[in-house]
């Protein structure tokens, strides 16, 4: 499974009743993650890819679509 499968299994585990996470233009923007959802996200994503999310990159441009929140995994993973 690669990044964006796992970030999308994440997802769908939160919140089963959406169908398409991708095509959401504006995941925290939009209202379908709210800051708990986020709080666990982060969680999430820290156990999963093995990453430290620092404050710093809990913004919209990493949290508001899943091509940013893969970016961000990426990134991090690079470091």
């Amino acid at each position: 499974m690669n990044t964006k499968e796992e970030i999308l299994e994440i997802l769908q585990d939160m919140h089963p009743e959406v169908d398409d996470f991708e095509s959401i233009a504006e995941l925290v923007h939009g209202g379908t993650l709210d800051s708990l959802n986020i709080v666990m996200l982060i969680a999430e994503l820290s156990d999963r890819f093995d990453i430290e999310i620092p404050p710093q990159e809990v913004s919209y441009e990493n949290f508001d679509t899943v091509a940013g929140l893969v970016a961000m995994v990426e990134r991090l993973q690079e470091n």
